[in-house]
């Protein structure tokens, strides 16, 4: 490929420091290849120079992707733009450094190089595609979820066969809490793709809607591209898991595969959560009752753990409640000590619960003697 024609869509700043003299930028962009973003780190300067800086980093990036020669559209604006924008930065950031920390925010932080209707209107439909599918992206970097889903179906509109629009408006309709509307953008990306990736995302929304033959059928025809494929491999022992069948064989052939990524999925990834327990409060257990389960002296140990994701909890934020569910504990507690996830050898104290809380998590009592407490 000999020349790119480069298209600067927006820059944000992203941090900054007072002691280094350094800003760090996002930026997006588009050529022939496609649809990019990076980041770029400057050293503070006058703002000339950091254009002309920041350019020379974006082509360099561009040329590592194989072009030899690039044009930059419409570069006189870009470079105008560029150097307002980095004007205005700069000048809040010198005023704060010389507050020695009484003003540490910087308000001047995003541009989009086509925000004005008079730069977007004349546009060709193939450009105006780009700008909103960055939009879309941008605003789902910023948890507005609504926002950018009306502008990746705008994208969509110029492009609807888009893989890369498909893939992103699928995933904020997921973040949405719009699921089932998801599906159709996920299976669109999955077939344009035909990917492990896509068709790994494809079948987690079937697991999210509990359509779990659906997501099968999904993991075995990843399997068909590639009998290795740790995440169809794990994938089919997480609808075993929810399904109520024997999970652990799939994932003891995982961990035999590749036991570093087995433990990594497990901490970061694997769903504990079972079907038919969602909202149901009287099938979960208060942050005291699991707490002595586990074996914690204080409930606020348990909680700490459960907040920062580490142990499986229903949190109701506008009730500013947390529950548990008893076979999701003790799945947790199989799983944490069949791979040693994080060195601890985990037990489980039914005999400290009374009768009230045996009933609700359905757990016989033992006739065996209670077990000393020891903290976990």
């Amino acid at each position: 490929m000999e020349l790119e024609n480069l298209h600067v869509l927006s820059a944000y700043l992203k941090k900054w420091s007072y002691h280094e003299n350094r800003l760090s930028f996002s930026y997006s962009y588009f050529t022939e290849s496609g649809y990019g973003r990076d980041f770029v780190d400057l050293r503070v300067a006058a703002p000339q120079t950091m254009v002309n800086d920041f350019l020379n980093r974006l082509m360099y990036r561009v040329k590592e992707k194989g072009a030899t020669t690039i044009r930059i559209i419409n570069e006189s604006d870009v470079q105008r733009k560029l150097n307002l924008f980095f004007s205005k930065i700069l000048k809040e950031f010198n005023t704060n450094k010389r507050s020695r920390g009484r003003i540490r925010m910087i308000s001047n932080r995003s541009m989009d190089f086509y925000y004005n209707d008079f730069e977007y209107q004349p546009l060709e439909n193939g450009v105006k595609f780009y700008v909103h599918l960055n939009r879309g992206v941008n605003k789902m970097n910023g948890d507005l979820w609504s926002a950018a889903i009306e502008d990746l179906n705008q994208a969509l509109a110029f492009k609807p066969d888009d893989p890369e629009a498909n893939k992103y408006l699928a995933e904020a309709l997921v973040k949405s809490h719009q699921i089932e509307e998801a599906i159709p953008y996920y299976e669109k990306y999955a077939e344009s793709e035909n990917s492990l990736a896509g068709l790994n995302d494809l079948a987690h929304a079937y697991i999210k809607l509990e359509r779990f033959k659906e997501a099968e059928k999904v993991f075995k025809r990843m399997q068909k591209l590639d009998p290795d494929d740790l995440l169809a491999k794990i994938g089919q022992a997480q609808i075993a898991y929810l399904e109520g069948k024997d999970y652990m064989k799939h994932l003891d052939e995982v961990y035999t595969m590749d036991e570093e990524w087995c433990r990594e999925y497990l901490k970061k990834s694997w769903g504990y959560k079972l079907p038919g327990y969602g909202g149901d409060e009287s099938k979960m257990w208060n942050a005291a009752t699991a707490s002595r389960y586990l074996g914690y002296d204080r409930p606020f140990d348990l909680t700490k753990r459960a907040f920062n994701d580490e142990i499986p909890c229903y949190f109701d934020s506008e009730k500013g409640t947390i529950r548990f569910v008893k076979a999701e504990l003790d799945n947790w507690v199989k799983i944490q000590n069949r791979f040693r996830l994080d060195g601890q050898e985990y037990q489980v104290y039914a005999d400290r619960l009374n009768d009230k809380e045996l009933e609700i998590g359905k757990v016989k009592r033992s006739r065996s003697k209670t077990k000393k407490s020891t903290k976990v």
